[in-house]
């Protein structure tokens, strides 16, 4: 009878801490990390679209993305805990001459203390009223902001803009756009002079595998 009360006691308890986290929209949501345990979630499943292998392909000049979506997952920020939906990823680049410069992918499975630790890594939605005028963007586009790390120039801030767009030959499906773009950077004494990752601000077509 004692380990019947003390197991409906941890019961209780364990979906009372549930009941308590309160679900915020990360596309709606305003109050980011305001609330404590709030979970943040894609409340519109605009992640699932990007989940995948995806590939550009030009000559010789490849660069292969996966992209994982994983829910609900825990952060700790300035003492406050949080969860969240968010986006991982591994990439590999081979340049124009077939060199091998960026390979990740096989880290794509790892388990890692905090999921920033993955070379792609992000949750921003940006929604249409801030994104650039274009004249083929959707009047409800949303489009997936996520940062890249080059192994070889940790020190560069890189983010990659995503969106998706028809397949060419196959209307059922969708390739997705990339543009790399670059924040702020404070670029270190003799740092590496290897060749970029990709063109800043040129849009690549990635055809999902």
């Amino acid at each position: 009878m004692k380990n019947l009360l003390y197991s409906l006691l941890f019961t209780f308890t364990a979906l009372s801490c549930k009941a308590q986290n309160p679900i915020i929209s990360l596309f709606d949501g305003n109050e980011y990390l305001k609330t404590e345990n709030a979970y943040y979630k894609d409340t519109y499943n605009d992640f699932d679209r990007f989940v995948g292998t995806w590939k550009f392909t030009d000559g010789n000049e490849e660069f292969t993305m996966i992209l994982k979506k994983k829910v609900q997952h825990q952060f700790t920020y300035i003492n406050r805990t949080y969860y969240e939906d968010t986006m991982y990823g591994e990439y590999q680049y081979i340049d124009e001459n077939g060199n091998e410069l960026v390979n990740t992918l096989s880290n794509i499975d790892n388990t890692v203390t905090n999921i920033s630790e993955h070379k792609i890594f992000g949750s921003s939605i940006i929604p249409y009223k801030f994104l650039p005028k274009c004249e083929d963007c959707l009047s409800d586009e949303r489009r997936l902001e996520l940062s890249i790390t080059d192994p070889n120039r940790e020190y560069l801030n890189t983010n990659i803009v995503l969106r998706t767009i028809p397949n060419l030959t196959n209307a059922t499906i969708n390739d997705i756009e990339l543009k790399l773009t670059l924040d702020y950077s404070i670029i270190p004494d003799g740092a590496p002079t290897l060749p970029r990752v990709l063109e800043y601000y040129t849009i690549y077509r990635l055809i999902k595998q």
